[in-house]
């Protein structure tokens, strides 16, 4: 009985043995495929503009946007940043506000603190943002940074295209943005929760 159990035991232990190796092979199999996959169409723009998206992150925050393309592609920065660009060309033909502005977290994939702001006015006006990772308290006083002219003076537009570095990775991020008239009156005003991931 002792030596039919290890007969069963040395059968049992051989056919694990070999179902490892066929997995390990077919998994390494099945990844290099993929890559010869990835390999026979990364010239191809195409196929580029059709796998490399800006899709919703709800972790990062509502509405906000981010780079999506498959795992293990590798791209040149030119490449990856026309690909971006075109999404945001088709994307700025909608009527995004002050309210609801299109936001795109670190959409070239080079600065994990940025995030890139567009939105539009029907009137020109001067932008201001804060950023912290504090409570806001009613009433507190906070001081915001305008975004000035190359000349440092202020710049009235109503095509707000901004970008924000002031984030804190790895951080719950609360946004505060506000458009000003020429008398420095705020003419409206929101504000965003961005949680901005620490990647590598």
């Amino acid at each position: 009985m002792k030596r039919y159990m290890i007969k069963v035991a040395i059968k049992y232990g051989i056919l694990v043995v070999i179902l490892v190796i066929a997995t390990i092979l077919v998994y390494d199999k099945g990844t290099a495929s993929y890559y010869a996959y990835l390999e026979n169409n990364v010239d191809d723009s195409k196929w580029i503009q059709d796998h490399i998206n800006l899709v919703e992150d709800y972790k990062i925050g509502s509405g906000v946007l981010t780079v999506s393309m498959p795992a293990g592609l590798v791209v040149s920065n030119e490449v990856l940043r026309d690909t971006v660009d075109e999404d945001v060309r088709r994307l700025l033909i909608n009527h995004y506000s002050i309210k609801r502005p299109l936001l795109i977290y670190n959409p070239y994939q080079n600065e994990n603190s940025t995030v890139y702001l567009y939105f539009y006015t029907g009137d020109k006006y001067k932008f201001e943002y804060y950023i912290t990772t504090e409570t806001i308290t009613v009433g507190e006083e906070v001081s915001y940074v305008r975004l000035l002219d190359t000349l440092g003076n202020d710049s009235y537009t109503n095509k707000h295209f901004y970008v924000l570095s002031d984030f804190v990775v790895g951080k719950r991020n609360n946004l505060l943005i506000r458009i000003l008239d020429e008398n420095d009156q705020v003419v409206d005003a929101e504000n965003f929760i961005l949680n901005i991931p620490n990647r590598k």
